[in-house]
């Protein structure tokens, strides 16, 4: 996929298929349920797709990050088609993946898709991230969101982060000022494949003694 050399993510013919079969259901499920207010192909590839795609770059770059492998577990709160969770998941399937998503019916797609993918390691909680308990799932070495306010997530996330977790953040700006209880441990800004939209992605770890 032209999108992902683009952004410096390479993928495998493997990968770039089942990406096009979950693009395909998702067109067609979103023509009678309301995945996303994006209904054209050329849109959903860069703003849902690679959008989700972009974080590869800050979660491996780097020391100290957290690197997508074995045993990482990533929770995506508001997932709902599955951006950017399970994208990620098909990219790594090492990955652990939990998706958050309180929708029954967007979760109803996200079974669907996670079965027609034959994907495993992947799980779908219909639950608020507010709700979530931390013996339901976890503790999670990334949390991460697209669509859920950025000050909820960074409240709950402590307490459903492993040690040495981190909070990634999809943002179209840089961050201006770094959140209270945390530190900065990555910032990255591109601009999207196709659209040149400009993009920041804001990784954060909760500060020691907060």
């Amino acid at each position: 996929m032209e999108g992902g050399l683009r952004l410096g993510v390479p993928l495998s013919p493997h990968t770039v298929a089942r990406l096009v079969l979950y693009l395909q259901e998702l067109v067609r499920w979103n023509a009678k349920v309301n995945l996303t207010g994006l209904a054209e192909e050329a849109d959903i590839i860069p703003k849902h797709f690679l959008d989700s795609l972009a974080a590869c770059k800050v979660l491996k770059v780097g020391p100290g990050l957290i690197q997508p492998g074995p045993g990482r577990r990533v929770l995506d709160v508001g997932t709902g088609a599955g951006f950017p969770g399970l994208v990620l998941k098909l990219y790594d399937p090492e990955l652990a993946v939990t998706l958050l998503e309180p929708s029954q019916k967007k979760a109803a797609f996200l079974h669907h898709i996670i079965g027609l993918l034959g994907v495993t390691g992947v799980s779908v909680l219909i639950v608020r991230i507010e709700d979530l308990k931390p013996g339901q799932a976890g503790p999670f070495d990334i949390v991460t969101t697209r669509a859920v306010k950025p000050e909820l997530v960074l409240a709950e996330a402590p307490r459903l982060l492993a040690p040495h977790g981190t909070v990634l953040l999809f943002r179209a700006n840089p961050l201006e000022a770094v959140p209270p209880g945390y530190r900065l441990v990555r910032q990255a800004s591109f601009t999207l494949p196709f659209t040149n939209d400009p993009r920041t992605l804001t990784l954060l770890a909760p500060s020691p003694g907060s």
